[in-house]
Order: C-alpha cells, then sequence, then structure tokens
C-alpha cells in the first residue's frame, strides 16, 4: 500500500481509502457480517483512512467502524461528516450547520465511532451561503481547541458544479482537507479544485473514482437502466451520455495492462495525484484489486491527454455540465 500526508494535517494516510457509505445500503443491501468483515479486510490490505458520515445509515456508517475495527480504530484514520439533521426527520435530513447542532452532531458521532478526537470532521456539502459564515469556521476551532475533533474538513457536493464553494472554502485557514468528485468523466471542476487546493496547501481527497460503476465496468447500460440505490441521483440521460464517452476513451485505454478499475485510478493519480482516492467496493475481490492499482505500469502521457480531448469534446453533451465550466468558455 502507497501511504501519502494528508495536506497539512500530518496524517500518513493509504492513497486509497474505503467509502463506509458502499456498506450502508446506499449501493446496494450489504449484510451486517459480510460489512463488518470487509471493513476488516481492508484494513489488512493495510488501508488506513476510512470516510463515513453521520447521516450513512442513520449512524450505521460509524457505528459498523467501531464493530469491525474494535480498539483497533485508534490505530486507524477515521473522516466523518455532520450537516445533515437525521435526527429531526429521517425522511427528508434538512442540511443544518448552526453551532448548537454542529457541536451535538459532532459529539454524537465521537460517541458511535467510540473515538476522541475524531481524526477529521468534514461539513457534509453545505452550500455557498453557509461556507461564508465566520460561525462555521469559529465552531470549528473550538471543537479542534476541546479535543472533540482533531481535523476540519469540506465534503463538497451534492450539486454538479462546486468550485465556488471550494474557493470560498480555501479563503479560510481551519479549512485542511477537500474532498471532492473526480474521475475520467467528471474531470471538472475537479481540475480546477485540486489545482488551487495544492496553491493552498489544503489535503485532496477524491470520492466516486469510478462514476458510480461505469469505469470499473462493474455496471452496463442495462444494469444502470435498473438501479434504485443512491446513483439513481444522477441526472436523466447521463448514464447513457457516460457509457458513450467512455466507449470512446476504452479505445485507447483497452489494450494496456490492468483491469478498467486500475486504470481509472491511475488516471486520477497521475493527473491530479491526490493524498487519497475513497473507492465503493462491496467485495474483498473487488476491494483488492483498487488496492493493486499502484502495481500497474502509468498510463502513457499520449493516452492521459486522449482522456482529456474526450470529456472534453463530449462534456457538451452532458446533462450535467458544469456551470463554472460554461462561464469559463463564454469568458475566454
Amino acid at each position: 500500500m502507497l501511504y501519502r500526508v494528508l495536506g497539512p494535517t500530518g496524517l500518513r494516510v493509504s492513497v486509497i481509502s474505503y467509502g463506509v457509505y458502499s456498506l450502508t445500503g446506499m449501493y446496494g443491501p450489504v449484510g451486517m457480517e459480510e460489512a463488518l468483515s470487509l471493513l476488516r479486510y481492508a484494513r489488512e490490505l493495510g488501508i488506513n483512512l476510512f470516510d463515513t458520515g453521520d447521516v450513512y445509515g442513520y449512524g450505521m456508517g460509524e457505528e459498523i467502524l467501531r464493530r469491525a475495527l474494535g480498539d483497533g480504530i485508534e490505530e486507524a484514520v477515521v473522516a466523518t461528516k455532520i450537516g445533515y439533521d437525521f435526527y429531526s426527520s429521517r425522511e427528508r435530513p434538512a442540511r443544518r450547520y448552526d453551532e448548537k447542532y454542529l457541536r451535538f452532531a459532532a459529539g454524537m458521532s465521537a460517541k458511535r465511532l467510540g473515538k476522541r478526537p475524531i481524526d477529521l470532521l468534514q461539513l457534509h456539502n453545505p452550500p455557498l451561503e453557509v461556507l461564508k459564515k465566520r460561525e462555521v469556521y469559529r465552531t470549528a476551532k473550538a471543537l479542534i481547541d476541546e479535543g472533540l475533533i482533531e481535523h476540519f474538513g469540506i465534503a463538497l457536493g451534492p450539486e454538479v458544479d462546486v468550485l465556488p464553494q471550494a474557493m470560498e472554502a480555501l479563503k479560510h485557514d481551519e479549512v485542511e482537507v477537500l474532498q471532492f468528485v473526480y474521475n475520467a468523466l467528471e474531470q471538472e471542476p475537479g481540475r480546477v479544485i485540486a489545482k488551487e487546493a495544492r496553491k493552498h496547501g489544503v489535503g485532496v481527497m477524491v470520492r466516486v473514482p469510478h462514476a458510480g460503476g461505469v469505469l470499473d465496468e462493474t455496471i452496463g447500460p442495462e444494469e444502470a437502466e435498473a438501479l434504485r440505490d443512491h446513483r439513481m441521483l444522477r441526472r436523466q440521460g447521463w448514464f447513457k451520455w457516460a457509457f458513450k464517452a467512455y466507449r470512446a476513451m476504452k479505445e485507447k485505454l483497452g489494450p494496456l495492462p490492468g483491469t478498467p478499475g486500475q486504470k481509472a485510478l491511475k488516471f486520477i493519480d497521475q493527473t491530479i495525484r491526490p493524498d487519497s482516492i475513497v473507492v465503493i467496493a462491496k467485495d474483498r475481490e473487488t476491494l483488492s484489486d483498487y488496492t493493486d492499482y499502484t502495481k500497474i505500469k502509468d498510463l502513457p502521457g499520449d493516452v492521459i491527454e486522449y482522456i482529456k480531448k474526450i470529456y472534453d469534446q463530449a462534456i457538451w453533451e452532458s446533462p450535467e455540465i458544469p456551470a463554472s465550466l460554461k462561464s469559463r468558455v463564454e469568458v475566454g
């Protein structure tokens, strides 16, 4: 396993981190014993960074980490998220970021995890107007000073274009890590965010590296049509567009060594070099395959450029065109 330092936190983390939300029903059902076994297997593979959130399974995403790792959770790096008030309503949790709620939610997460301080606490999908409020950062600093959390970051989303949120977050010294979506089919605005984060010395975590199963070929067009999980939130027509764009990319990617999932991870690593990539895996074989991506040869430079070119051309047909990309082109 390859390890990197997570921005200014000083935390030494595995380049592949495990997305616990894949075990909470967001990517289809998983049995409890199977989930616990997979988390323990992740540790055996050398994964030490686990990304979760309090709203995943309404606390389950944190509780299963404690159950799976036991006292070993102290040696693991846990990144969790707060911001969705499922305590008041599980049907449609409202986003809340006021000091009273953040303190309450952070305390509840620490109890479920059995870990204090929490290694990394992230605000979960905060809107731009929230990120402009000084109260958010004062609260984060207070939680660090009080020993409830060790580091603070922002998990950007769920909107397609989170560049304005990222740029606002980077204005504040309290933000040590940014997490966002980036993959060969969703290169913008991640390209820009990663570059700006590096300028500010902020850590980078990337999620959805396989675009919901398209890039690792775990689903095809028919399976995409039948999805009944978190991936249904994609805009209508996105999967059809994604499969078409990927077919073009595969003309160059296909003959190269490695599995589709490994090559998707290589593309991410070679283009923006994140500190850690959060993967979704519901079985040992898939997780092991992902962690072995560092063992395959780097993608040739001309292939990297080809994939970028395909994306730059195809994105204008996507149902999810980032607004910031449109504005940059219009200004240009």
